[in-house]
């Protein structure tokens, strides 16, 4: 995890868009491994399995994307399939949550 640097003026500077979302990437891919295993033990509705493969489908896209961006401009697409990942895991614990 990176930490703000203190600039000049010894205030702290925001981590840049690239650094913020590599840490979203990290954070969400731990939440993805313990959803994993919590579908992957027991019985489970089919639609929360299917929601954590698509929140792991879209977090990999995110991953491709961040590697393939060369600038700042084109780091949308990341945010997209993070999105994308967060609204299927979320999804998915509803739905185990009401299990």
């Amino acid at each position: 995890m990176s930490h703000p640097e203190p600039s000049r003026e010894g205030r702290f500077r925001r981590p840049a868009p690239r650094d913020r979302l590599l840490e979203e990437i990290d954070a969400l891919a731990i939440e993805l491994r313990e959803a994993g295993e919590t579908t992957a033990a027991g019985r489970v509705p089919i639609a929360a399995r299917a929601d954590i493969l698509r929140a792991q489908d879209a977090h990999r896209r995110a991953v491709i994307a961040l590697a393939a961006a060369g600038s700042a401009g084109k780091l949308d697409a990341v945010g997209d399939a993070l999105r994308e990942s967060r609204r299927a895991l979320d999804s998915a614990r509803a739905l185990l949550g009401r299990r």
